[in-house]
């Protein structure tokens, strides 16, 4: 009985069956998370397997079937804001719907799949140019381009000969233009730059006497630049700023000095009158021969330019599969689906660039839903972006971006696609794809790359291009992301020799091999979409 027993025995007995309980206790927790981990770690471990075979059961008809749909000849090239480009864009949405993948307003209907935008093609410019009170014929006796509109009148022209460095060193042309004679026009604009940097002049003309045929070639080339330049806002010059404003002053200042610049060719009859000379006396000028001017008389010029647009309607087209946990939270898989177009009767296709990287996100697309309906969880959503535009100046991916159609903080990642399916001149086949901008903003990608490739697909990853001065980098829908200090990934299969021309077709892309790279954006798009 607990009362015959002494008390020092007593405390003894308590703390003895204290210390079991606390060790059974203990003992009891330990293994209960083991328990909790072996459930979760065979739930993870089976998910794993099944996240693979669905990665290998990705469709190479299907995606074979899509490239065939896109590239075919009835989208003629699917030119941005052209009827094969709106044509191609329905086919991407209804692979979408007739998959279950709702829009990124999570409605099915036709119209909230389609991010509607307006883009400006810049169209030849109205110019007028009058020299001491005579009017030239624009694009036949002249041509000048610049990006700002102009108006000025009764601007002083400078007459620099050959322009030899020291006719403006240490000279300030403000307020003024310059005139030149150079034995090629095509090495014009290069004088033209230099004589604006150093003069602060920004208006520059130049002259070939000796070639009176050189100047419409490139009259005419200034037309068609023209009428392909597209941009998202009209009298808005929209490249980025390629210069720091703090640590590359000079260049900033001069960058900025570009913008508000004007430069083109004149005619050498024109030039002759304006100087009041014979053409041959010009030419014998450019040889060494000295060129005496009978007036001293300031030469006056009255000049204009106004840049016209046009708008044009266009659409990207956009799905989503929501997450759970964090469904406030993107992961952006993208492609452009443009191309370039027709050329009369010759149709780029465009199968390799790029029909091949939207038939890999429509299927990534399929696939991943179907896993989602079988018991996939994703904390993250995953958007399925096919931009238009891609090849007028990345239009599309920069209206997605700068409108904030996902707050910039919320995407966590973009995995970019363009051009699979294809091998260039440094690999003898097309079990590889390069990777750029894994080991750029978030490092971590490459090492999440390296790992599940290892698992599956098992194909050279390439890293070759993955560095941020590399051209390619900014050569894709991915730079918009990258703009913005989102992390991203480009894959791609490298430039060949139908790149852009009408050869590019889909008899010629290898598709197991869209089907591999498919599957490692699949199972790399899941992992990101479940981080912590």
């Amino acid at each position: 009985m607990i009362e015959d027993v002494p008390k020092r025995k007593l405390i003894l007995l308590n703390s003895q069956f204290t210390f079991i309980s606390l060790v059974k206790h203990k003992l009891m927790q330990k293994y209960t998370v083991l328990l909790i981990c072996f459930f979760i770690s065979f739930k993870l471990i089976a998910q794993q397997v099944n996240i693979i075979e669905y990665s290998q059961s990705i469709s190479v008809d299907n995606i074979k079937k899509d490239v065939y749909e896109l590239a075919s000849e009835k989208m003629q090239g699917r030119e941005t804001a052209e009827p094969g480009q709106k044509l191609a864009a329905v086919y991407i949405y209804k692979q979408f719907k007739e998959a279950g993948i709702a829009s990124c307003q999570m409605k099915t209907d036709s119209l909230s799949y389609f991010q509607n935008f307006s883009i400006y093609k810049k169209t030849i410019p109205t110019l007028k140019l009058s020299i001491n009170n005579k009017e030239l014929k624009a694009y036949e006796d002249f041509s000048l381009t610049g990006f700002k509109n102009l108006k000025i009148d009764d601007i002083e022209l400078v007459f620099l000969g050959t322009a030899p460095d020291s006719s403006y060193l240490n000279k300030d042309f403000s307020n003024k233009a310059v005139l030149f004679l150079t034995p090629n026009l095509f090495a014009g604009p290069v004088k033209a730059l230099d004589i604006i940097n150093r003069t602060n002049c920004n208006i520059v003309f130049y002259c070939n006497p000796t070639n009176p045929h050189q100047i419409q070639p490139i009259i005419q080339r200034q037309k068609q630049m023209f009428s392909t330049r597209q941009m998202l806002h009209p009298q808005k010059f929209t490249l980025k700023n390629p210069f720091d404003s703090v640590s590359h002053s000079k260049q900033y200042q001069n960058y900025n000095k570009m913008l508000s610049t004007y430069q083109g060719p004149i005619s050498e009859s024109v030039t002759a009158k304006i100087l009041d000379v014979k053409v041959r006396n010009l030419r014998k000028y450019i040889a060494g021969t000295p060129l005496k001017l009978k007036s001293k008389n300031k030469i006056k010029a009255d000049i204009e330019l106004i840049n016209d647009y046009l708008e044009e309607r266009t659409e990207n087209v956009i799905a989503c599969i929501p997450g759970n946990e964090k469904k406030d939270e993107y992961i952006v898989i993208s492609a452009h689906y443009d191309h370039i177009g027709c050329n009369g009767k010759k149709i780029f296709y465009g199968a390799n660039d790029n029909a091949s990287g939207t038939a890999a996100v429509i299927e990534i697309a399929r696939k991943l839903k179907e896993a989602v309906n079988s018991g996939l969880q994703l904390k993250r959503s995953i958007v399925f972006a096919a931009f238009t535009g891609e090849e007028k100046g990345l239009l599309g991916s920069k209206y997605f971006v700068e409108t904030n159609t996902f707050p910039h903080n919320s995407i966590k990642a973009n995995l970019n696609i363009d051009m699979l399916g294809r091998k260039d001149k440094r690999h003898k086949n097309t079990n590889f794809v390069y990777l750029l901008g894994a080991n750029d903003i978030n490092p971590k990608l490459k090492v999440m790359t390296n790992r599940i490739n290892n698992q599956y697909p098992k194909i050279e990853l390439d890293y070759s291009y993955d560095t941020p001065g590399n051209f390619l980098y900014r050569a894709s829908d991915q730079a918009s992301f990258v703009d913005r200090g989102i992390p991203a990934i480009f894959y791609f299969n490298g430039l060949h020799d139908d790149y852009h021309k009408t050869t590019d077709t889909p008899n010629k892309i290898d598709y197991e091999s869209i089907k591999k790279v498919s599957s490692l954006i699949f199972l790399t798009a899941i992992e990101l979409a479940n981080q912590e």
